[in-house]
C-alpha cells in the first residue's frame, strides 16, 4: 500500500533534521576516531588540539567551538553535498606520539582532505605499507621532524590517476632506502624536502615533475653523480644536496640545464674534478656552495667577459685540492660579496681587485667583499696595501695559514689563527716564485 502524504512528508522531514544534526561525514568521523586511538593518550595534554576533541558531537558542526577549539577544518555544506567533509587536519609542534602507520592512514582516508600538517610531534614507526595512495584532493602533506622510520612507500605515489599535491615535507625523521622514483608521478609538486634522514643511493629521476620548484634532501647518504641533464626539471629554482656521498664531476652541461637555479648547495660531498666555467657565467645563480668536496685542478674561467653578467652573490670553494692561481675574475663579478677559498693549494699573490673589493674602494657599481675567506693556502706576496687599513669588524676576512709577507696577527685581525707557513713548504708550492718569506 502505497504510504500517505502525511507520512511521506514526516519521513523528509526526519531526513532533513538528521541530516542537519549529522553535519559531517560519517566515514570522515570514522577515520577521526581512528586516528585519535592510535595517538597515546599520554601524550595529550590538557589544552592541546587533541584534548578537546569530543568524537561524540559533530566535528565539523562543532569545529573551533569549546569542542573541537582547533586543528580541524571542513567544507561548507551545499544542497548538492549536504554532509559537510574534513579538509584540512593541522596537529603542528604538539609533541603527540603513537603509531605512526595507523595513525597517517587513518587521516590519508579523508577524501576530502587537502592538507594535513603532523609535524614538530613524536609519531614513530613506518608509514603505512600499503595506503590507497594519497588523497585526490591532498595538497599539502607534512611529516617533517617526527620519528618516522623504514623506506618511504612507493605506494603513496601511484602513476594513476595523477596527484595534485604540491609539497612533500619529510625531513627530519628516520626514513632509510631510496627515494622512490615514483615521486616522478607527482607531476605538480613544487616543493620537496628530504632533509636530514638515513635515504640512501641515487637521486631518481624528477625530469618528469615539471612544477619542481625547491629540491631539499641534505644530511642523508645519497650517492652517484649530481643529476645529469634533463634529470632534474628545468624551472628548479634550489637544489640543496650538501652533507650526502655523491661523487664524480660537476659538469657544465648539468647546470646549463638548470637556467633558472639561483641555489645550489652541494657542500660535504665527494664530487672529483675541477670546477666549470658554466657555473660564472650562469644565467641566475646567485649562490654556490661547493664546499668540503674532493675538488682539485683549477677553477675554470668562463669565456672572455661572461662573468661581466653574473648574479653570483656567493661562493664557496672552501676545504678542497683547488689549485693554481686565485681566479682573477671574481674580482671582477658585480654582485659577488662572499668569496670562500680556504683550506685550497691557491698559490701566488692577491689579486689587487679582491684587496679593493674588501676595502670597498674604487668599486663603482660593484659589490664590495663582506667575506673573504684565503686561509690555509700557500699564497705569498706582502698583505695589499688596501688591505692595511681594514678594521675588524668591517668585513670577514682571514689570511692565516699562508705564505704571505709580514701577517703580524697583533697588527692584522685576519692574520690572526694559525701562523704563515715554513718557507720550505712555501717554496714547494711556489717554485720559481721570488718573495722574501720563500728566502
Amino acid at each position: 500500500m502505497a504510504p500517505s502524504l502525511p507520512s511521506f512528508f514526516f519521513f523528509l522531514l526526519l531526513r532533513t533534521l538528521t541530516m542537519a544534526y549529522a553535519a559531517t561525514s560519517p566515514d570522515d568521523i570514522e577515520a577521526l576516531r581512528s586516528f585519535v586511538a592510535a595517538v597515546e593518550p599520554a601524550s595529550v595534554p590538557a589544552g592541546s588540539c587533541l584534548s578537546t576533541w569530543d568524537l561524540a558531537r559533530d566535528p565539523c558542526d562543532s569545529a573551533f567551538g569549546p569542542f573541537f577549539t582547533c586543528g580541524l577544518l571542513c567544507s561548507d555544506p551545499s544542497p548538492a553535498a549536504p554532509l559537510r567533509r574534513v579538509t584540512a587536519v593541522a596537529l603542528a609542534g604538539s609533541a603527540y606520539s603513537g603509531d605512526a602507520a595507523a595513525a597517517v592512514a587513518a587521516l590519508l582516508s579523508l577524501p576530502f582532505l587537502s592538507s594535513l600538517d603532523l609535524s614538530d610531534n613524536r609519531f614513530s614507526g613506518p608509514l603505512p605499507a600499503s595506503p590507497a595512495a594519497l588523497p585526490p584532493r591532498l595538497l599539502r602533506l607534512s611529516l617533517s621532524r617526527n620519528s618516522l622510520s623504514g623506506p618511504i612507500p612507493s605506494s603513496l605515489f601511484p602513476l594513476s590517476p595523477p596527484s595534485p599535491l604540491r609539497e612533500l615535507y619529510l625531513d627530519g625523521n628516520l626514513f632509510a632506502g631510496p627515494i622512490p622514483g615514483e615521486l616522478s608521478s607527482l607531476r605538480a609538486l613544487a616543493h620537496l624536502d628530504l632533509r636530514s634522514n638515513n635515504l640512501s643511493g641515487p637521486i631518481p629521476d624528477l625530469g618528469p615533475v615539471r612544477g619542481l620548484l625547491y629540491l631539499q634532501a641534505s644530511d642523508n647518504a645519497l650517492s652517484g653523480p649530481f643529476p645529469g641533464p634533463g634529470r632534474l626539471p628545468a624551472f628548479l629554482l634550489a637544489a640543496s644536496l650538501r652533507g650526502n656521498r655523491l661523487g664524480g664531476a660537476l659538469r657544465g652541461a648539468s647546470l646549463a640545464a638548470l637556467p633558472a637555479l639561483s641555489v645550489l648547495d652541494l657542500a660535504g660531498n665527494a664530487l672529483e674534478g675541477g670546477v666549470p666555467g658554466a657555473a660564472f657565467a650562469h644565467p641566475a645563480l646567485e649562490q654556490l656552495n661547493l664546499a668540503s668536496n674532493r675538488l682539485g685542478g683549477r677553477v675554470e674561467e668562463p669565456a672572455e667577459g661572461a662573468w661581466s653578467t653574473s648574479r653570483l652573490v656567493a661562493v664557496e670553494l672552501g676545504r678542497n685540492r683547488i689549485g693554481g692561481a686565485l681566479p682573477g675574475f671574481f674580482g671582477m663579478m658585480p654582485r659577488l660579496a662572499a668569496v670562500g677559498l680556504e683550506g685550497n693549494r691557491f698559490v701566488g699573490v692577491i689579486p689587487p681587485q679582491y684587496a679593493l673589493r674588501v676595502a670597498g674602494l674604487g668599486l663603482g657599481e660593484w659589490a664590495p667583499f663582506a667575506r673573504l675567506m684565503l686561509a690555509g693556502n700557500y699564497l705569498i706576496g706582502p698583505i695589499p696595501s688596501p688591505m692595511e687599513g681594514l678594521k675588524e669588524g668591517s668585513a670577514v676576512v682571514t689570511l692565516a695559514d699562508n705564505c704571505l709577507l709580514r701577517c703580524p696577527p697583533q697588527v692584522y685581525f685576519f692574520c690572526q689563527g694559525l701562523p704563515q707557513k715554513p718557507a720550505a713548504t712555501c717554496r714547494a708550492f711556489n717554485p720559481g716564485q721570488s718573495s722574501p718569506h720563500l728566502s
